[in-house]
């Protein structure tokens, strides 16, 4: 059913009527930058690079093809703008130290809320410490589904599964026992 509602909502967009777009996006803004800020770790860029992905995807959208899958579209849309931001020679910042205590909102700062966000600062630094392609994957399965991590990377889904499957063994490496399956 929203399969239908989504190819009925581009088809309007690509008719003109512009304002149709919104409904589009709505439903995967937060994960949208979500991606977007989580790979540049600038809110400053991520919000240029989310504006940047939404106009051309508005632009863009007469290439799109209705059989595909719009999520994924735009997600690669996104994962474009992000490879050109990194090649116009914007280094990769990290959060700042007063926002990475923001993880874990709390209104008392319990033992265990500690150990938590210990370990999860643990495991964001590892990832940062993995290859680009490894941290991409990771990040990707966040967002998307198997078929839609595929059709963004353009490969196959066993290569995706595959490709996860790698990036998760590094990271547990990294991480020690503590954290093994």
């Amino acid at each position: 059913m929203k399969e239908i509602k989504e190819q009925e909502i581009i088809k309007e967009v690509k008719s003109g009527n512009v304002e149709a777009f919104g409904l589009l996006v709505e439903q995967y803004k937060e994960s949208l930058y979500s991606f977007i800020f989580y790979s540049v770790k600038n809110e400053a860029a991520a919000q240029d690079i989310y504006q940047d992905t939404l106009v051309k995807a508005l632009t863009k959208l007469k290439n799109y093809r209705e059989e595909g899958n719009f999520k994924a579209w735009l997600f690669t849309v996104a994962r474009n703008n992000i490879t050109d931001y990194f090649r116009a020679g914007s280094k990769l910042a990290s959060l700042p130290e007063d926002e990475s205590a923001d993880i874990f909102p709390s209104k008392e700062n319990t033992e265990k809320q500690v150990m938590e966000k210990i370990s999860l600062d643990n495991i964001l630094a590892k990832i940062e410490e993995l290859p680009e392609k490894d941290k991409e994957i990771i990040l990707l399965r966040q967002y998307l589904s198997f078929k839609e991590i595929a059709e963004v990377l353009n490969c196959p889904i066993g290569t995706a599964l595959a490709r996860l499957n790698r990036a998760i063994k590094k990271l547990q490496s990294s991480l020690g026992e503590e954290y093994a399956l």
